[in-house]
């Protein structure tokens, strides 16, 4: 086990010290929940906004070309994408084609959490 693992295991039991076995209960359904949403909220973020991680797919040149502010995408697309992410009212991305705030991160969670609850019902 590594030191972040036991780190966050002496933390878990520390926070359980004095509760009873129904708070222990309900404090281990909402991190599994919170788990669940988070996990769902990644895989949301990438389906809705997929230019987001453009980056990771970059070669060499196109990196370069990020690195001093260039969009190595072609204008069509960099259009299309301005579009969409105005039409959901969500900050456009940077010159460079790199996401400037976390708006597209609290849409994604705002869905899972709406997506999560529904299913609860």
């Amino acid at each position: 086990m590594n030191r972040f693992k036991k780190e966050e295991a002496r933390k878990g039991k520390n926070t359980r010290e004095g509760l009873s076995e129904l708070e222990i209960k309900q404090l281990d359904m909402e991190r599994d929940f919170e788990s669940e949403i988070a996990s769902l909220t990644g895989t949301i973020h990438a389906e809705m906004f997929p230019e987001e991680y453009d980056h990771r797919l970059d070669s060499i040149f196109d990196a370069n070309d990020r690195s001093k502010g260039i969009n190595p995408m072609n204008a069509e697309y960099i259009a299309k994408v301005a579009a969409r992410r105005e039409a959901l009212g969500i900050a456009p991305l940077s010159s460079s084609g790199m996401p400037t705030n976390n708006d597209s991160h609290k849409l994604a969670r705002i869905e899972a959490e709406s997506r999560l609850r529904g299913k609860e019902s």
